[in-house]
């Protein structure tokens, strides 16, 4: 049995259990409130909810074997974690997160270095604040904030460092974002002696793999197009890697004379692509030479890890691509 440690009462909480529950790792516990639970899988996980700031220290003590936070809680406290594996590539709501600067609307600065030395910046972050501003050879106060950091303006500091998916937040507080520090993203790290047990290096990898398949499956969109064979050369080269041949159409003038491919014969191509490409990879897809793009969801993207003995790109069917 393995123990994980997951992230409790910030919005980082719910995406975590969406993550969980769509790679079929169901977070079974009492009621919303509760800090204990367990997940059905590879025998049974143990599981207990902590701030994500305590979850690399917890990992990292030993305490428990793996655990999911954020990566700026992993910088912030010097934690000697194995990382496993960051979610980075996302959509929707689903999107990374910012450590930003940020200054009273009507302050004259534009970016950091035109504050002035000496300033007070209030922040949940402070090994990050020194470091940042110890990098610009700008001497700066850092006051340790313990949450409600835009309320420390002006009384307690003159700009603050905080978390923002948004600047509504930063907005609703009358502050204004002069610098980016860090994008940050949901990370899932190791203990360094579970990362040395060979059984639960294993089952941290398997849960490893589950959640990334989802995370990457909603973040492309498979794309299947019929493409006459003379043009497939063209085609395959626009086509997104990973891509592959899905088969030859079904009827006869598909097919061309005596159902080979001919001329006049149509291929099936199918590929993944990130959403951010999705416009103008099917615009050369379609100048290539495909006769039509069909736009499919893609539930998860799940890779075995290793390359493919055969060569080439998994096709349909193949284990490593779930859709």
């Amino acid at each position: 049995m393995v123990s994980l440690a997951l992230p409790k009462g910030s919005p980082l909480e719910r995406r975590t259990l969406d993550l969980f529950a769509a790679a079929g790792l169901d977070v079974r516990r009492a009621s919303d409130r509760s800090y204990r639970a367990d997940i059905h899988y590879d025998g049974r996980i143990q599981v207990a909810f902590y701030r994500p700031r305590e979850i690399p220290l917890v990992v990292e003590s030993g305490a428990f074997d793996f655990g999911l936070t954020g990566t700026e809680w992993i910088e912030e406290t010097g934690a000697k974690v194995e990382p496993v594996r960051a979610f980075t590539s996302s959509t929707g709501t689903d999107r990374p997160w910012r450590v930003v600067l940020a200054v009273p609307a009507g302050h004259p600065a534009e970016n950091a270095r035109d504050l002035p030395p000496g300033v007070r910046v209030a922040t949940e972050y402070p090994n990050i604040g020194r470091r940042f501003f110890r990098s610009l050879g700008l001497p700066a106060e850092i006051v340790h904030s313990y949450g409600a950091t835009e309320a420390k303006i002006p009384e307690l500091a003159d700009a603050v460092i905080d978390v923002t998916g948004s600047d509504s937040a930063l907005r609703h507080n009358d502050l204004r974002i002069i610098d980016t520090l860090r994008t940050c993203a949901p990370h899932l790290v190791a203990g360094p002696n579970a990362w040395r047990d060979t059984d639960k290096r294993v089952t941290i990898q398997k849960v490893a793999r589950l959640l990334d398949s989802v995370h990457a499956g909603a973040a492309r969109v498979l794309l299947t197009a019929r493409v006459p064979a003379r043009d497939l050369p063209r085609v395959a080269s626009a086509m997104p890697g990973p891509s592959w041949r899905a088969g030859t159409g079904l009827t006869g003038d598909d097919a061309g004379a005596g159902g080979e491919e001919g001329e006049r014969g149509l291929v099936v191509v199918q590929g993944l692509v990130a959403r951010g490409r999705l416009a103008e990879t099917v615009d050369a897809v379609l100048a290539a030479g495909a006769l039509d793009v069909v736009e499919s969801r893609v539930g998860r993207v799940a890779t075995s890890g290793r390359d493919d003995p055969r060569g080439g790109t998994p096709g349909p069917g193949d284990p490593r691509v779930i859709t």
